[in-house]
């Protein structure tokens, strides 16, 4: 009986912080505008830089990888659209991860004199990161009718992607914000780790076929990291006209639904103890 009725407590605790939460949107759309403007992305040029940063991105990387090492051998169009969706989706998750590690800590000054749900930070630095997204999305279509891509109605897959990414991103975010407010070196660690996710996920290099850097028998471990199913569904509707394989699309959602659960609730029941680390 005491169990069912922690249970239930817990969960109603949850969904009051959920509510407290959207009760804050305006405080969001706040945050996520003060996060442009301190970018500059709310001007001409800042966006201007939205759509040329990851443009460099792409021509360093396919000189190294794609000619250097070969990999645009199958195809230079090809390798071209294939490099660029793994570069904009990594740099969204990273961009709002390395962000969010120092949020609370940055935010230090009003942690303790004003009472509001601190998990806006994280969520408005994944939601600023999902403009610099969308205006990536920008230079993959130019990038598209560069190479001639055939573009069909599986590129719709993009929309619920998106949004499984932004789940995946935000429950990141909360999760390194709550290190981050207790543990002074949870920067220098995600960083680390950030790194050794981004070579260990499919942006450089193919998953499959004869260009592929990938043993056969490592293939199904590899595949448990959730931004390489996640790119491998992105690239299935946009570059080979067909649907992501329903199995990692079911995998790519529990994981993201799993990380933010756990992101969250892990944050929000430490958001009283902040002020007194921070």
């Amino acid at each position: 009986m005491t169990a069912t009725v922690t249970t239930h407590t817990g969960h109603a605790s949850l969904l009051h912080r959920v509510q407290q939460l959207y009760n804050r949107r305006e405080t969001i759309r706040y945050l996520v505008v003060s996060n442009l403007k301190a970018g500059h992305r709310n001007k001409v040029l800042g966006n201007l830089w939205n759509l040329l940063d990851p443009a460099m991105s792409l021509g360093v990387y396919f000189l190294v990888f794609g000619v250097w090492l070969g990999q645009g051998r199958s195809g230079v169009g090809t390798y071209l659209v294939y490099l660029f969706i793994g570069i904009l989706a990594w740099r969204f998750l990273d961009g709002a991860t390395s962000q969010a590690v120092n949020c609370i800590r940055g935010n230090r000054g009003i942690i303790g004199e004003i009472s509001f749900p601190k998990s806006v930070f994280p969520l408005s630095i994944g939601l600023s990161r999902l403009y610099d997204f969308l205006w990536g999305l920008v230079v993959l279509l130019i990038v598209l009718m560069a190479t001639r891509m055939p573009l069909s109605w599986h590129a719709l897959w993009m929309v619920p992607l998106i949004v499984l990414q932004l789940m995946l991103v935000v429950g990141l975010a909360y999760f390194v914000a709550y290190l981050g407010a207790f543990f002074a070196d949870t920067a220098n660690i995600t960083t680390v780790v950030l790194r050794l996710g981004f070579y260990g996920s499919p942006i450089l290099y193919y998953v499959r076929g004869e260009s592929t850097r990938i043993p056969e028998w490592v293939l199904p471990y590899y595949m448990l990291n959730p931004m390489a199913c996640l790119l491998e569904s992105y690239r299935a509707g946009l570059t080979e006209q067909r649907m992501p394989d329903p199995w990692q699309l079911a995998y790519v959602f529990g994981c993201a639904l799993g990380v933010l659960l756990v992101g969250y609730g892990l944050f929000s029941r430490g958001e009283g103890k902040f002020a007194k680390y921070v």
